[in-house]
């Protein structure tokens, strides 16, 4: 199984980008679950890491607990589609990666393959810091690094929603590579 996220307020670019890779997937015959976050009510993180004592357990009952973590507690990839706001990703999305803190006390969760999709109206750099927020989440939850798993793209207006043919092909490559995982 695969997890899509898309933490984005709006269906725009990522998320058109996000759906592409879902769709390439499944006409590929891989099971995919693409979570829209904008469309799940969920609590913030509580801060107080009641998860790390009682192994494998978050004190709240929504959607991400109940539906979306364990799916991503079982997948063998993570790809993250994201904006970016002021050099990083956005708020509901930092709570979703402050929600996993809980997998991290699973030992029978996958160790993912992670990569992300990071769009913006500014420059490169901002995307870069962006991507290092992600980074450091996937390096604290022990994921692996796809190969073709970083895509930075620049948008050239904010009301950019239309994929590319160099879009695709970044697409592809993800696609291809975990396919290719097993």
């Amino acid at each position: 199984m695969i997890t899509i996220i898309h933490g984005g307020h709006r269906d725009g670019l990522c998320y058109n980008a996000a759906r592409a890779l879902c769709d390439s997937l499944e006409s590929k015959n891989e099971v995919v679950r693409l979570y829209n976050l904008r469309n799940n009510q969920f609590d913030f993180c509580c801060g107080d890491q009641p998860c790390q004592e009682d192994a494998g357990t978050c004190i709240y009952s929504d959607a991400l607990t109940n539906e979306v973590l364990p799916t991503l507690a079982k997948s063998k990839s993570l790809i993250v589609f994201t904006p970016t706001y002021f050099n990083a990703p956005p708020a509901m999305l930092k709570n979703f990666m402050d929600r996993c803190n809980f997998l991290l006390t699973m030992e029978n969760r996958n160790r993912l393959h992670f990569g992300a999709w990071i769009a913006g109206q500014t420059d490169e750099d901002s995307l870069k810091q962006c991507y290092q927020s992600l980074v450091t989440f996937a390096e604290i939850c022990e994921y692996e690094f796809l190969e073709n798993g970083c895509v930075l793209r620049v948008e050239e207006d904010v009301h950019q929603t239309k994929i590319t043919d160099s879009d695709l092909l970044a697409i592809e490559k993800i696609a291809k590579e975990i396919i290719s995982l097993g």
